[in-house]
């Protein structure tokens, strides 16, 4: 708050009133090193809560040259106790996706069948919460791609916008009937203005809504969704304020989760985190431990206990699953 001051008189006769000299001579001067209370400055808006998430899969590693940790999850077995582990870390929701998982796809089950097989294995084994995220773009049909909703099984589902928009449309509609909540993945500016156009102005998802950014993953000439360029902190600060500020303009409140990726990879977190902003880590994501050697992180695990010590050291306390389940509007489950 700002100090209080004595107003002048304005109903007083003016010629009996102080002039600046006069004022600025009463107020003396302040020497550096006896500053103001530091109470001058108001606290920064940043949440004390912050909702740490993980992508557990093991996709990314089928690319990483210089070979991975056996502990990156490539089928069933690793991805449930990747999933455990993450959860005894810290995190309070995991994602699941089997694309690129040769073992899963090709086990002979659908994805209907996979989902059913996995999700419940892990509740089996663990009596820890979790916020389940899945991935709707695997199947053979639209029942298929939203069975992970449908079936109770997830409670929040990630798209990017770019898809077509018939079946964009039915997604965000299945999402809002079930009970869930759609989290728009964005890779570029191009899609938060995407997101805009096809879904919130459509009125198929709730504002505030819930964005995931994810840039600075890797990418080729045959790579299908080119990411975003970040090759130098300035570079990964420019780009992840410009794709904040692009969401916040049409979504002041919306909830933001920033993915650690590709290179940037816990720099990336940390920024989300300086930004008062939610984070997802995980080997789905990045293999890098630091983003200026070949270093790669041994498991999902270290990753979260990594943000979780560097959510506390920047004074902000990892949500529970009841917790984050009400920060994006979802009912809590262990009231």
């Amino acid at each position: 708050m700002p100090a209080e001051f004595e107003p002048l008189d304005l109903d007083a006769p003016w010629e009996t009133l102080p002039s600046r000299a006069a004022l600025l001579a009463e107020r003396g001067a302040r020497e550096l090193d006896a500053p103001p209370s530091p109470s001058v400055q108001p606290p920064w808006d940043i949440p004390d809560l912050v909702a740490i998430t993980t992508a557990v899969s093991g996709r990314v590693a089928r690319e990483a040259e210089t070979g991975a940790p056996a502990s990156f999850p490539l089928d069933f077995d690793g991805f449930q106790k990747a999933a455990i582990e993450v959860l005894e870390a810290g995190a309070c929701g995991v994602h699941i996706d089997f694309g690129g998982i040769p073992a899963i796809q090709e086990s002979g089950l659908s994805v209907p069948e996979s989902y059913d097989k996995l999700i419940p294995a892990i509740r089996a084994a663990t009596d820890l919460d979790c916020v389940y995220d899945c991935n709707v773009l695997r199947g053979e049909n639209f029942k298929e791609n939203v069975h992970p909703i449908t079936a109770g099984l997830a409670e929040t589902v990630p798209m990017a916008p770019n898809f077509p928009r018939p079946w964009m449309d039915a997604v965000a509609k299945v999402v809002r009937q079930e009970g869930a909540r759609l989290f728009f993945s964005i890779h570029s500016t191009a899609e938060v203005d995407l997101a805009n156009r096809y879904i919130l102005q459509a009125g198929l998802a709730p504002v505030p809504a819930c964005w995931l950014i994810l840039i600075g993953y890797q990418y080729d000439d045959a790579t299908d969704r080119l990411a975003t360029y970040l090759a130098h902190p300035k570079a990964m600060l420019s780009e992840l304020q410009q794709v904040v500020d692009r969401i916040k303009e049409i979504d002041p409140d919306g909830f933001i989760t920033v993915c650690a990726a590709g290179r940037a990879g816990h720099y990336l977190a940390t920024a989300a985190l300086l930004l008062g902003l939610h984070v997802r880590v995980g080997t789905e994501d990045t293999v890098y431990r630091f983003p200026h050697r070949d270093e790669l992180v041994e498991s999902n695990g270290e990753m979260v206990e990594r943000v979780v010590a560097t959510a506390k050291a920047l004074g902000r306390t990892p949500a529970t699953p009841d917790q984050y389940r009400q920060m994006i509007g979802l009912p809590v489950r262990n009231a």
